[in-house]
Order: C-alpha cells, then structure tokens, then sequence
C-alpha cells in the first residue's frame, strides 16, 4: 500500500496548473477593466441584446467562480487520493488513480474552457463605446460555440471514469457493475461529443435564438438517449440478467 504523499507528488502538476490557470483569469480581467469604461454591459438576453449594464468591476466573479469549481474539483481528487492510498486492493488503487487523472484532466480543460469565455466577454465590454459596439460580436454564437466544445471534452473524458459515485454516467443501471458502467460512459461519451459537434454546426450556420433552442434541444435528447441505453446494457448484463442467465 501506497502513502498519501506519493500521490500528492504525482498529482501536484494538477493542482500547480490550475492555480496558473485561475490566476491567469484574474490577471486578464485586472488588464482588461482598464481599458473599460466605468459601466459595462453585464447581461445580455436571448436575442444577443444587453438588458443589463452593471460596475466594470463585477467582470471579477466569472474568475471568482472559477476558484469554486477549482476548489470543489480539488476536493473530489483528495477523496480518491485517500481511497487510493489507504485501499490494500490494486484494482481500487488503480481505479481511483484513473479518476484522479480524468477529474484533473476535467478540471483543467473546464479552466481553460472558462478562461477563453471570460476573455471574450472582456472584449466584448472594451468593444462598447457610448453604448454602441466598435465591432459586432454575437453572444449566442459565442456561447453556444463554446457550450458545444465543453461537452466535446466531457465526452472525451468521461469513457476514460472507472466506477465511481461522482463523475461519469451515474444511473442506478450504469452503476450494477463494471460491464454496464463502461458501456454506459463510452457510448455517453460518444453522444456527447456528437452533441458538441452538432451544437457548434448548427450555431455556425442558423444563429441567434433558435440557435440556442437546438442546443437545448440536443442537450435533452441527448441525456435521454444516455439514460435509455443505460437501461439498455443493464436488462443485458446487469447482475440480475446474469442471475436468469445462470438460472
């Protein structure tokens, strides 16, 4: 059995990136706001249009949130650096350092994700002088651009997820057993990046609010086609289908 601190060792890379990362949020944000006026737009609503102005300075809670979810990411490697570490079994030991890499992987490529996507709008806010915009930007097609790469890297991420009760395809069917789990998330992760490829087509060639309406769209079919293929694998080779094959 292995000590907690090798893993920390291992896994300091991660943490090392992502407080780099988050900084590096900050930094642009502090650059950027110089070069704002004192009132930004804030909100825009589902047509692309402002309908809220607010102080340049609450450009600093996107960075800010990115801090929680970095922090609530670095919790869920700690767990599994503690089971690793205290596990006597080398397929758990093996098992939960594969989620350790794949929540690392997460963690940084969902920064790097939100990074770009505050730097966007930070453009965005410079762009506008006395209320109207140097340059058009449409915040639909960013948005929905960028939601369809994020669910390109989940679904590139999550076949890698061993077992586990927090991140993957968690269904009471996908989690009966090894066979049904692995055939959920590959699968799942299949149809996500579909999704992600779909999203980003569709945001390119239609625009604007029926746009994001597809989006959403794409987003619910694909959960449900995720849960129904669940249910899928386990009527196959879930433990009680095993039973009544044995029977």
């Amino acid at each position: 059995m292995r000590n907690g601190g090798f893993y920390m060792k291992q896994n300091r890379k991660f943490y090392s990136w992502l407080i780099i990362l988050t900084a590096m949020a900050f930094v642009i944000t502090a650059i950027c706001v110089q070069f704002m006026p004192e009132t930004v737009p804030m909100h825009y609503n589902m047509q692309g249009e402002i309908d809220r102005y607010g102080s340049r300075n609450e450009n600093f809670l996107f960075p800010c949130m990115i801090v929680v979810f970095n922090v609530f990411w670095v919790i869920l490697m700690k767990v599994f650096e503690k089971r690793a570490a205290k596990t006597d079994s080398d397929k758990e030991r093996i098992e939960a350092e594969n989620n350790i890499k794949v929540l690392g992987f997460t963690a940084i490529s969902m920064t790097i994700m939100f990074t770009v996507m505050q730097t966007v709008f930070l453009f965005m806010d410079i762009n506008i002088s006395d209320g109207q915009e140097k340059m058009r930007v449409d915040i639909n097609v960013v948005a929905n651009c960028l939601m369809g790469l994020l669910v390109i890297v989940i679904g590139n991420i999550i076949p890698k997820c061993k077992r586990n009760r927090f991140v993957g395809i968690r269904t009471t069917w996908s989690m009966d057993n090894d066979t049904t789990w692995e055939l959920s998330n590959r699968l799942g992760g299949r149809l996500l990046m579909l999704c992600g490829i779909l999203t980003i087509l569709e945001t390119i060639f239609i625009k604007g609010f029926a746009s994001t309406v597809i989006m959403l769209v794409l987003l619910i079919a694909t959960s449900v086609l995720m849960l129904y293929y669940s249910y899928v694998f386990y009527k196959k080779y879930g433990n009680n289908a095993k039973k009544h094959q044995q029977n």
